[in-house]
């Protein structure tokens, strides 16, 4: 083979390399991007936390109710400690042990359908008293699901997921994801934060709460709701960090924590506050745009096309040029 033939040969190579770059771009996943919660898709009313109303508990972000199980934390919107421009729910107890957190209900789900949520932006810190918020074993953050709509965190018919205390994780952390089958036309999502006592202030952050259907994963058998609640159980501590969470059906495990030190004012069993607007209804027809205006991946492979062009061309003008001298 001359060397006209191999300068040919090889600009053979470079074209074909090229169109199939073109032709079969890599597959990406599609998602929510970072900062879902102000997602067209999002079926959360307010994933952003923007400031809403005042409960019994405090301020609380608009569409969202709180919740209390034990204890009497401040609830409070605040915007020195967020993801977005619109803020972030507090709330925070001096030394006083808690169990709390906000929920949504959410409507227009399909039953038997699998959907997934997260709070996409969370701290759960202690300060000891020296204006800084450490990370401490007291402290704690989870995620629950009542796929059946009710609005109770004690009822046996909340699927909670692992309880993540001690963490410094504070952007999407996998433990504080979710994946369940809604069993009625609505389901309802608790966000909870877990203080078991210590000397300081105990404050929790959320913000960027998102959900989406998952129209690929089968639908799942019809489940019914649990009639007869279990005795409370305190939440488990797990090093363990899954990915995602499925929830298959109502557990039978409630974990309210007892109190563990006197309590300093007079707590409430649960909120009485309902969201002051019409709930919007969800849209699983949507499919969620990728996080990023370029895909790495596509843009990665197209990238080596537009290379192996150039040097398609390259190497065709040197045959050219190789071959008139010849």
């Amino acid at each position: 083979m001359n060397l006209r033939t191999s300068f040919v040969f090889l600009f053979g190579i470079l074209l074909l390399v090229w169109l199939a770059s073109i032709l079969f771009p890599a597959r990406t996943a599609r998602a929510f991007p970072e900062n879902c919660g102000l997602h067209p898709s999002n079926l959360f009313r307010n994933g952003s936390m923007a400031p809403g109303h005042n409960t019994s508990y405090g301020t609380v972000a608009l569409e969202w109710t709180p919740f209390v199980i034990t204890g009497s934390p401040r609830f409070e919107w605040v915007d020195n400690e967020k993801w977005d421009a619109n803020g972030a729910q507090y709330f925070w107890s001096d030394s006083v042990p808690f169990d709390a957190g906000i929920y949504q209900t959410v409507w227009g789900l399909q039953p038997n359908v699998y959907y997934r949520f997260r709070i996409g932006y969370s701290h759960a810190r202690l300060d000891p008293g020296n204006a800084k918020n450490e990370v401490h074993p007291s402290m704690g953050r989870q995620v629950g699901v009542d796929p059946f709509g009710g609005t109770d965190p004690k009822s046996p018919n909340v699927i909670w997921g692992p309880a993540l205390f001690n963490s410094t994780a504070g952007m999407n952390p996998p433990d504080l994801t979710m994946t369940f089958a809604a069993r009625a036309d609505k389901a309802t999502m608790f966000f909870r934060g877990i203080f078991t006592g210590a000397s300081g202030r105990a404050k929790v952050w959320f913000d960027v709460a998102c959900m989406e259907p998952l129209p690929d994963m089968p639908t799942a058998t019809a489940v019914p709701a649990t009639a007869t609640p279990p005795p409370p159980v305190p939440p488990t501590r797990t090093p363990t960090r899954p990915v995602t969470k499925i929830a298959q059906g109502p557990t039978a495990t409630a974990t309210p924590l007892p109190p563990t030190a006197t309590r300093t004012r007079t707590p409430t069993a649960t909120s009485t506050v309902t969201p002051s607007a019409t709930p919007r209804y969800a849209r699983p027809g949507i499919t969620p745009t990728p996080s990023l205006p370029i895909d790495p991946a596509t843009g990665l492979v197209t990238g080596a096309g537009i290379v192996s062009l150039v040097l398609g061309f390259v190497s065709f003008g040197m045959g050219i040029l190789l071959w008139t001298r010849s």
